[in-house]
């Protein structure tokens, strides 16, 4: 099989349609102009974490290296310099892109990266949502009805073959955290990525309050 699927909100694309495919990327991307912060949550039949670690992002403190204070010198470091990591192993988190330069251009591309190695992922996780939220710094009240062209792009990361693409189209306005997408474990056991589109306000917060 080859070539993209272009989703709308709500559409399935099934990951059993290409063979021995085990390593997925997840890109989220969006044009500069705004610091979002990729997450993601793997989720137990009950819809919420198992454990914290299940919560993966930039500040998580498992990561793909333990912190060592004579290799790494300060926590700032440690978290710098690796990523996070979810309790199983399966899913590796992004590093932070703020994506916030002055030029507000259309080639002015950001993006964060999350990957995803199937066959490690506990049996007992039924979701996985991949979430983006605004950080908000002193003085900064951006919203995602100002953040231009996002999209979660699902790659086969052993060929490079993109096989799937969410363009979110929807008019946001005041929400400052977004569920772009979700792999789903069907009742066959085989995984689903879901194009969501479901938008927030109350930042990352919101998020944790529903699934932690």
């Amino acid at each position: 099989m080859s070539g993209r699927f272009n989703l709308k909100k709500g559409d399935r694309f099934s990951l059993s349609k290409e063979s021995g495919l085990n390593k997925i990327q997840v890109d989220l991307t969006w044009k500069s102009g705004a610091d979002l912060d990729a997450s993601a949550f793997l989720l137990g039949a009950d819809g919420v974490i198992m454990d914290d670690a299940d919560f993966v992002f930039y500040n998580s403190e498992k990561r793909s290296e333990p912190w060592n204070r004579d290799k790494f010198g300060t926590k700032v470091n440690w978290r710098e310099e690796t990523i996070p990591v979810s309790a199983d192993g399966s899913v590796l988190g992004s590093a932070d892109d703020l994506g916030d330069g002055e030029e507000d251009t259309e080639s002015d591309d950001a993006s964060e990266t999350m990957h995803v190695i199937l066959d490690k992922v506990n049996p007992k996780i039924r979701e996985i949502i991949f979430c983006v939220t605004i950080y908000h710094g002193a003085g900064d009240d951006t919203t995602f009805g100002q953040v231009r062209e996002p999209a979660i792009v699902i790659t086969n990361e052993e060929t490079g073959e993109e096989l799937c693409r969410y363009d979110l189209k929807e008019k946001f306005s005041s929400e400052t955290a977004v569920e772009a997408g979700k792999l789903v474990c069907n009742e066959d056991g085989e995984w689903e990525f879901e194009a969501m589109g479901q938008g927030y306000d109350g930042g990352m917060q919101t998020l944790i309050d529903m699934y932690a």
